[in-house]
């Protein structure tokens, strides 16, 4: 049986634990690796429900959240909004049961903003009287909302009489109080409309170094830390260094937008996004996507929802790149091909989108009841695509270069790193100890065997004890003579010095960190010594330098080090026919010619998808050579991390 490539992107799960009924209009908010749910319509009963639900994203497993009888409770509701802020979950609206009514059919419709402490686990009580005034919204259902710089914008929906309300509400989640109020020209609903915004924004340091103010002057390259230095042949100018696009909170000067996209008249799709509907592309545009949800992960803008048309019927992903503004299909393959899937969700934290439904059920039925189902869940995996939120800075832009400058200037050296052909860089032992875990862990062992053999040693008159100093005891500071003075580390002279710039900068800034080769090789020791964030870093820049010429060895390191995401991008893109060619005309290791010929399959792929091991001497015509992108180390040991691929050479 031949299977689409797409498969690898997701996967299908049934969900345990207190799975919720089938409900109509109920809420999802993602907090962390969490996702709530709130209220809804029992549709078997016809009956509003103000139940809280939490999904473990890892686990996949319900649990109704107790409430206690102290607790003010919201009053039942469906097609109502929920957000995230401040670890609290936002309600707002919606439509509920006349009060005091025992009619389920007597409606009305809903302004109240209740909060919902996550930590605590308690609804926060409503305030029982808030000042009158011109900002506050007609009650509403089938709204949309979104959360930005701490406000509370509502926008649209419908009132009791199925009237749309074309305005924006903003309320102040600090003051808790409705600051303002304004027309809006465009209907907007849960039907046809979503409003998303990110908790995180990307900045492009090259084009704000462009089109913004000069950064601050650190000083002369050569020269930064004293102005008697020798300027190092090596330095690098300021304008040579590559900053890639990173992640940062909001702020005023940097904010995170709202995003509001509308899709209506079906039958003649027409596509609204706010302000830049003109500047969509692409070779192909979304379909109308009923009840559509939308999420921001990196550049990129999310509309997943149902399409229906007289002959197919689909849960449909749709993503917008916010750079290029080009509309293009995620393709989640056979896990949502059949069975009935409505709600959607992003899971930035791992650069995932969930789909929720029934993979037993009947899409076209589910949707003429807006029956939504919670039993299974897919999930599919964003970076496959090349979606995802980029690493965040560790140390600002001007501190990066510092860095690099220290290490260029030779700035307090006292250890020395040996290459495998003997070459020595100079840096900091402090740094090293203080970025690189598993160095201060083999430092603090080896200064422990030290010590136990010289407690072996029979004493001398010779012996001298360490100064006295003031304010620090014996137990709290090791012999400097016992220190060891060099590390030999089994890489190429350039690999080592992308590394040591790595632990300087806590970026990858400089040309070298961004050859091919060189990449390969950091996300090998990234992964073997636990950097992770070394590892986000190099992923982002393999992402972001993919083609044609790097997809091979992508692919291979990838493979190699058990990065699935990075693994599968090649495959998918347009690299898939440059893999598989090179992949088929490779020769056999170690089989005969016509056993490839037989089965069509490439002979040198071990379990897993890695080469496999062989201990052929080299004057064998069946000697496998190192693959790329594998260190000393992993290619002795192919992943077992304890064992240790350093040696000290110590000088006391």
């Amino acid at each position: 049986m031949l299977h689409s490539i797409y498969d690898l992107t997701t996967f299908c799960r049934k969900t345990t634990g207190d799975v919720p009924s089938k409900l109509v209009g109920a809420s999802t908010t993602v907090v962390g690796s969490k996702m709530y749910l709130f209220g809804g319509r029992l549709v078997t009963e016809r009956r509003m429900v103000s139940d809280l639900y939490m999904f473990d994203l890892e686990t996949f497993n319900w649990e109704r959240i107790p409430v206690s009888q102290e607790d003010d409770i919201p009053k039942p509701r469906y097609f109502h909004s929920a957000d995230a802020w401040n670890n609290q979950l936002i309600i707002f609206g919606g439509m509920s049961n006349q009060p005091e009514s025992t009619n389920p059919e007597e409606l009305c419709v809903l302004n109240d903003v209740r909060f919902f402490d996550l930590s605590a686990r308690r609804w926060v009580p409503s305030r029982s009287s808030s000042p009158i005034t011109d900002h506050v919204p007609r009650a509403r259902y089938a709204h949309l909302s979104s959360i930005t710089a701490g406000r509370l914008f509502i926008i649209g929906g419908q009132d009791f009489f199925n009237t749309w309300l074309d305005d924006i509400c903003v309320y102040d989640l600090v003051t808790r109080s409705w600051i303002d109020r304004r027309a809006y020209p465009r209907h907007c609903g849960t039907y046809r409309s979503v409003a998303v915004s990110s908790q995180l924004s990307v900045r492009l340091p090259h084009e704000e170094n462009r089109d913004s103010k000069p950064s601050p002057d650190i000083g002369p390259v050569g020269a930064r830390f004293s102005q008697y230095n020798r300027p190092p042949t090596t330095a690098l100018a300021s304008e040579s260094l590559i900053h890639l696009p990173y992640s940062v909170t909001p702020s005023e000067e940097y904010p995170s937008d709202i995003f509001l996209y509308s899709n209506y008249n079906f039958t003649d799709v027409k596509r609204e996004l706010e302000d830049r509907s003109a500047a969509m592309s692409g070779t192909t545009f979304p379909p109308g996507l009923r009840f559509p949800t939308g999420a921001i992960l990196g550049t990129h803008l999310i509309i997943a929802g149902t399409y229906l048309a007289h002959s197919y019927q689909s849960f449909s992903i749709w993503v917008l790149d916010l750079l290029s503004m080009t509309w293009s299909r995620i393709d989640p393959g056979k896990a949502v091909e059949t069975g009935s899937w409505f709600r959607g969700c992003l899971w930035s934290e791992a650069n995932k989108f969930l789909i929720f439904g029934n993979r037993n059920g009947n899409l076209v039925d589910d949707y003429n009841r807006r029956l939504l189902s919670w039993d299974h869940v897919a999930v599919v995996d964003l970076e496959a695509f090349g979606i995802y939120q980029p690493p965040p800075l560790k140390l600002d832009i001007p501190m990066q270069e510092l860095g690099l400058a220290a290490l260029e200037e030779r700035l307090s050296t006292d250890f020395d790193i040996i290459c495998d052909d003997g070459r020595r860089l100079s840096c900091s032992r402090k740094i090293l100890e203080q970025r690189w875990p598993w160095f201060q862990d083999q430092q603090q062992r080896f200064l422990q065997t030290a010590a136990n053999a010289l407690e072996s040693l029979p004493s001398s008159p010779m012996h001298v004890d360490l100064p006295i100093l003031p304010g620090i005891t014996d137990g709290q500071r090791s012999d400097p003579r016992l220190a060891p003075r060099a590390l030999n580390l089994s890489e190429s002279y350039p690999v080592t010095l992308a590394l040591i710039q790595y632990f300087y900068t806590l970026a990858l800034v400089t040309p070298l960190q961004h050859a091919p080769a060189v990449l390969s090789q950091l996300l090998v020791l990234s992964v073997t010594y636990k950097l992770n964030h070394l590892e986000s870093l190099v992923k982002h820049a393999m992402h972001r330098a993919l083609s044609n010429s790097t997809s091979v060895g992508v692919y291979e390191v990838a493979t190699l080090c058990s990065c699935r995401s990075l693994q599968i991008r090649p495959v998918l893109g347009s690299a898939l026919k440059t893999v598989m060619s090179y992949t088929q005309k490779r020769p056999s290791r170690g089989r005969p010619e016509r056993d490839n010929e037989s089965n069509g399959r490439p002979q040198d792929v071990g379990p897993g998808g890695s080469p496999p091991i062989s201990n052929v001497p080299p004057g064998d015509p069946n000697y496998i050579s190192r693959p790329r992108g594998t260190s000393d180390a992993k290619w002795r040991t192919m992943g077992d991390v304890s064992a240790n691929p350093f040696s000290y050479n110590g000088k006391i």
